[in-house]
């Protein structure tokens, strides 16, 4: 009798630790808005199928090289919480006319997992306020992970820029 109550006892151990090491990883390794703010550049992730996710693709009629591929996307929960990335090839008119264009590049799908501290998606900005993280985010280098850019075994990550024309009002 005394020998089944020292295995589980053993066993009850061995979950508890096992609990404690599992929940302390989870900590470790979990996103924060302090996190956030101590790195210089940041990626959102992009699903247009998760709700108040929206991508709008600019007019095929636009003539303007500027326009070519726009493509602007935004997470819009309410009036509020409206947070605008816009995906262009060039920032501006200027580096338009100078040839400056976006960094865009293609990445191994191992960078997801690579960066997955400091890819933000939608619940990110619900979790700690679509303002805060505006702020935290507005000054940095922006990337955008479209869901829709996968294939196969590679990503494509493109500069952004990231407008919150809500966040200014008290």
């Amino acid at each position: 009798m005394q020998e089944i109550h020292h295995k589980i006892a053993n066993k009850t151990k061995i979950f508890i630790i096992l609990f404690i090491i599992l929940f302390s990883k989870g900590i470790i390794y979990s996103q924060s808005l302090d996190q956030i703010k101590n790195v210089d550049t940041v990626y959102i992730y992009f699903d247009k199928n998760k709700k108040h996710s929206i991508r709008e693709d600019s007019s095929v009629n636009e003539k303007s090289e500027f326009y070519k591929n726009y493509v602007m996307y935004r997470f819009n929960p309410d009036p509020m919480n409206i947070i605008s990335f816009a995906s262009n090839t060039y920032k501006n008119f200027d580096d338009l006319r100078k040839g400056v264009k976006n960094d865009e590049r293609l990445e191994k799908k191992s960078f997801l997992k690579k960066n997955k501290d400091i890819i933000l998606d939608i619940d990110f900005f619900t979790e700690n306020g679509f303002k805060k993280t505006f702020f935290a985010i507005y000054e940095k280098v922006v990337y955008i992970i479209d869901k829709d850019d996968i294939k196969g075994s590679k990503i494509k990550v493109k500069q952004i820029d990231v407008r919150c024309y809500t966040c200014f009002e008290e």
